[in-house]
């Protein structure tokens, strides 16, 4: 399509507004994507920051209720799971080394608390599927 030249020698004003609104569209069609995609990864970014501290401070609560002197490991287990429960994180599991039980006074005893990224992501894919986070937390048996 020839432009339309003014007198003066510059084009008109709506076919340089209509060139404009196209280049918009093509620009917002190209960069919404891609801020997307950073958007999604930065709460995916922050979703694994917060079950890494959740699942820390599970297995803190834990460990801290299993090693008294007149508890153990079913004590130690619920404290954690109640965190657990509160935040919503799914498919966890506990492991005390060694049983809070038979460990005699002074043996350092480990929880360790992991959960799978998959169950616990909010989008079906990304960069944390199929992965496990796992946490420790290691206190002396009183």
């Amino acid at each position: 399509m020839p432009s339309r030249i003014m007198p003066s020698g510059i084009k008109s004003r709506s076919l340089i507004s209509k060139t404009r609104e196209g280049s918009a569209t093509v620009e917002i069609a190209v960069c919404m994507p891609i801020v997307l995609l950073i958007l999604a990864g930065a709460i995916e970014g922050a979703n694994f920051a917060f079950l890494k501290q959740t699942l820390a401070q599970s297995a803190y609560e834990g460990i801290k209720v299993a090693v008294r002197r007149n508890s153990n490991a079913g004590d130690g287990l619920e404290a954690a799971r109640r965190i657990i429960q509160q935040r919503n994180v799914q498919d966890v599991n506990f492991r005390f080394q060694p049983d809070p039980a038979t460990a005699a006074a002074g043996t350092p005893i480990t929880l360790i608390v992991s959960a799978p990224g998959d169950s616990n992501s909010q989008f079906p894919i990304g960069p944390f599927s199929g992965q496990t986070i796992n946490v420790r937390a290691t206190m002396a048996r009183e």
